[in-house]
């Protein structure tokens, strides 16, 4: 067999190879494939599927600051960016988009002894937020309290008794009780908000003292579950009313620097590493399937909806450039291997 011969079965191969690998014929081999494809990939090893050391250099390579920049930060803020968008166009009651038992689920949880940590608790309440609400709080209280109850100056008090007394009119006594009233109240409001600096932490603190004693009582269980019922029951679109155009864009940014630190975050990464080549040599010498077995992982694949969907990506791939090239080096390299004037075997 000559070289000229052999050069042109080689032309000939790459050219059938290269439109073989993109037809119908090809999309009907990889659909009847598929399952036994699918078949032996649960059947081979863990360890000659996972390489911890390669996994560990590519969550490196990821994490490196242009790919953060370039891939990472986008992605992450472009994710989130589709949630929001597809939250504010969702009409229905987020009840509505939960699965069956999933309520009962929640309740479920919701009833759990110290679900709210003492700490956030004690946080939030000792906050200058607070402090400040419920000092505005106690004293609209004693003033009310002062107007209607002090006994001086309330319709029921000492003015009754008065004109009881002097039922034909109290004359000057009466301009001297609104003189008094005045300058009573006019010193009780400084000596109120001096005793709030103090008194409203310490009712802070009783607040925060009831609330762990009596946070998972009934009543207290009750109020977590009509809260959850109250989200539940609004449209999914006005839980997330609130983000306007600038809040959203901070939320996405939030989501992509959230992203971006988790995988520069050394600790984290080192951990990760650690955790994934642990793993992988405790089920290396298993089969795929029954490590994912180990975790109640049963894949049940529709084969026809996964080729229709994986095809196109490798039909593209088949089709572009650089792995053209391959095939035909490939093929090359098996043609340009055969000594000139090859006859076939006896």
């Amino acid at each position: 067999m000559s070289r000229a011969l052999l050069n042109e079965l080689k032309a000939r191969q790459i050219a059938f190879l290269e439109a073989r690998l993109v037809s119908e014929a090809a999309a009907r081999d990889f659909r009847e494939r598929l399952p036994a494809g699918f078949a032996a990939l649960l059947a081979t090893p863990l360890g000659a599927l996972a390489d911890a050391a390669a996994i560990a250099r590519a969550l490196d390579a990821l994490a490196a600051e242009e790919s953060l920049r370039q891939a990472v930060r986008p992605a992450a803020a472009a994710a989130l960016g589709a949630l929001i968008e597809a939250a504010r166009a969702e009409r229905r009651r987020a009840k509505e988009l939960m699965p069956a038992g999933g309520r009962d689920k929640i309740d479920r949880i919701l009833e759990q002894p110290k679900l709210v940590p003492e700490r956030l608790v004690r946080e939030v309440l000792e906050s200058a937020a607070l402090d400040a609400v419920m000092r505005d709080v106690l004293y609209d209280t004693l003033k009310e309290f002062s107007e209607k109850v002090n006994p001086f100056f309330a319709e029921w008090g000492l003015p009754a008794l008065l004109k009881r007394v002097a039922p034909f009119g109290l004359g000057g006594v009466g301009k001297t009780m609104g003189s008094m009233r005045g300058e009573f109240e006019r010193r009780l409001e400084p000596e109120i908000r001096r005793f709030l600096q103090g008194f409203s932490r310490t009712a802070m603190r009783q607040v925060h003292d009831i609330l762990v004693a009596k946070g998972d009582t009934p009543e207290f269980v009750g109020l977590r579950k009509h809260v959850a019922t109250w989200v539940l029951e609004q449209e999914v679109s006005a839980l997330v009313g609130q983000l306007d155009a600038k809040s959203s864009a901070l939320a996405e940014e939030l989501g992509a620097d959230v992203a971006a630190q988790v995988l520069r975050d050394r600790p984290v990464r080192q951990r990760l590493h650690e955790a994934t080549a642990a793993f992988v040599a405790a089920h290396a010498s298993e089969p795929l399937g029954e490590v994912l077995g180990r975790f109640g992982i049963a894949p049940a694949l529709d084969f026809d909806a996964l080729a229709a969907a994986l095809w196109p990506v490798v039909r593209s791939l088949c089709a572009t450039e650089p792995v053209r090239a391959w095939i035909a080096s490939v093929v090359e390299e098996f043609f340009d291997g055969l000594p000139d004037g090859l006859e076939p075997s006896a």
